[in-house]
């Protein structure tokens, strides 16, 4: 497989609908499958890192309207709205959302519409709403 560079990547995003405030500003990993980010209203604001293949964002997805996101290996569903913090190995089903200064590690699941304020931290846990 040919890896493609952070710009190529974010250009790909651009032309399938992706909103990026600042597309400079953002680094998606060449290990990052743009196939498995959906373009319908999804926004990716400045500060963002993607990593990992199995990264998937499904539409509607907000990443880092507080503050800088990092994800890694995540699933992130329909709606939901990381709004800063680092995030890795975890799943965040329809319409669930973390604030600012989030740490969401392995084995986390996040049900539909559950949800944790600012600077909480998760791992191996699974709220529900």
């Amino acid at each position: 497989m040919v890896k493609k560079s952070n710009r190529a990547i974010v250009e790909i995003l651009i032309k399938k609908g992706v909103t990026f405030t600042d597309p400079d500003n953002v680094h998606i990993d060449s290990t990052v499958n743009p196939d498995r980010i959906s373009g319908e209203q999804t926004i990716i604001y400045p500060g963002c890192r993607l990593y990992g293949e199995s990264t998937l964002i499904l539409r509607k997805a907000k990443l880092g309207f507080e503050g800088p996101v990092t994800v890694e290996n995540c699933q992130i569903g329909p709606g939901v709205q990381l709004k800063g913090g680092f995030f890795k190995d975890a799943v965040f089903l329809k319409d669930a959302s973390m604030g600012s200064c989030a740490h969401v590690r392995e084995g986390t699941i996040l049900e539909e519409q559950a949800g944790g304020a600012h600077s909480v931290g998760l791992k191996q846990t699974i709220p529900g709403a």
